[in-house]
């Protein structure tokens, strides 16, 4: 059969990347037997009964699932939020109401044990998260599994491609697809998603961000934690990658000399790389602090913690999206925009392709084609403060416009729920 192929193939993968992992101090973590499928007393405890099963693989998906699992938690319990990545795992245990796991490896030994602990009424895959074996194993037992926000990027899509025969018998064991956007439906169709179980709903993106929109009281609350002065003018680079940080520091070389006011807080996507980008902070001259213990001044700011980048975006003047100056994809832009700010963000958009356009064409935020004209962009907006204004009024208006797809979601699954 084709799954001892594929096991193959998800084993050889596994043994190239624990070599790699481990020198990048990636591996081991607690969540490994978690994912073999053996789950703590604790969480077994707390599955007593049939549950509801939603995966986000990562921080982001988390982020946009928290909605939903509201909703969810009000009407189903226990409510299980799984993921993969140890970033993900933290976002999941601040998440009221839900059981944290990890994902099961898909083998089918890992997938067995997880689905008798687990025991789910229903699986809930966030964006594109279809792992074949699991699925089989749901279709076997008679228990549903939906994907939810659906996204299929132009990557991810010319990769499905190349698998596209395998890929249509799993496509095929799924009850409901609910994707983002035409697009998005279009490409799950064309790789053998059945055309009745395709609707399109929206991202549920937008209502994340609203409900992740501070108050004033704690953005005055982040301030002060912060030590950002009231005449301080604060650029936020979040979830940035390597290369991304260098840029936004030269530009704060620069802009520092017609606003020397101007501060950098600097929220790299990925923790581990904290200590590489302080020392460029320091190589480049200027004073860091990290976010936990901000000190009494600083020039950066470096963000050390997951899901804070909220709190930080709301302290700007202009946010610049991270991932989006280099080919990842960009990161999430309705963040700063839902809370009023200015966005800025590099060519490499397509992850957030849609939400990318719609804010743009409503002129919440500004595309660039280079990284080289950041520091222009930056200097323009630093220098107008009535124009960032308009910009992040026009960002809060989108975000409300565009809202609505956790309920149409919501409506969706009904049947299966």
């Amino acid at each position: 059969m084709w799954w001892w192929f594929y096991e193959l193939l998800l084993v050889l993968g596994l043994l190239l990347y624990v070599p790699k992992a481990l020198w990048r101090r990636r591996l081991p973590h607690a969540g490994w037997r978690m994912r073999l499928g053996r789950y703590p007393a604790e969480v077994r405890e707390r599955l007593g009964e049939p549950s509801t099963w939603v995966h986000a693989v990562s921080v982001g998906e988390v982020l946009a699932a928290r909605p939903l699992l509201s909703a969810l938690g009000a009407r189903s319990r226990p409510l299980v939020l799984s993921t993969v990545t140890p970033g993900g795992f933290v976002v999941a245990r601040q998440q009221s109401g839900v059981v944290p796991i990890y994902f099961p490896l898909d083998l089918r030994g890992s997938v067995r044990r997880a689905v008798d602990a687990v025991r789910p009424r229903v699986l809930l895959l966030m964006e594109s998260e279809l792992w074949p074996l699991i699925i089989l194993a749901l279709h076997g037992r008679g228990i549903p599994v939906a994907v939810v926000n659906g996204r299929i990027s132009p990557r991810a899509f010319a990769r499905y491609k190349l698998i596209r025969p395998w890929l249509r018998g799993t496509l095929g064991r799924v009850r409901l697809f609910l994707m983002q956007s035409d697009e998005d439906a279009r490409r799950i169709m064309a790789l053998g998603a059945p055309e009745p179980a395709v609707r399109v709903v929206g991202s549920m993106k937008w209502d994340a961000s609203r409900s992740a929109a501070s108050s004033p009281e704690q953005a005055a609350e982040a301030a002060r934690a912060a030590g950002v002065q009231a005449d301080d003018v604060v650029v936020v680079g979040g979830s940035t990658h390597r290369g991304e940080e260098q840029a936004l520091l030269d530009a704060l070389r620069v802009i520092r000399t017609d606003v020397p006011r101007t501060r950098l807080i600097l929220a790299p996507r990925h923790l581990e790389r904290l200590a590489e980008v302080e020392s460029l902070v320091r190589s480049a001259g200027f004073a860091c602090a990290r976010a936990s213990h901000p000190g009494a001044a600083w020039d950066v700011l470096l963000v050390d913690a997951f899901g804070q980048l909220p709190r930080y975006y709301s302290l700007a003047r202009v946010a610049v999206v991270g991932g989006s100056f280099i080919p990842h994809g960009g990161q999430n832009p309705l963040e700063p925009a839902s809370l009023g700010r200015a966005v800025v963000f590099g060519p490499f958009m397509h992850n957030f392709a849609d939400i990318a356009r719609q804010l743009t064409a409503d002129g919440a935020a500004r595309q660039l084609t280079s990284q080289a004209q950041l520091l222009p962009a930056l200097r323009e907006l630093l220098s107008d403060p009535a124009a960032a204004d308009r910009m992040g009024r026009a960002g809060q208006a989108a975000v409300a416009r565009y809202a609505g797809a956790t309920q149409r979601t919501l409506d969706a699954l009904a049947p299966l729920l």
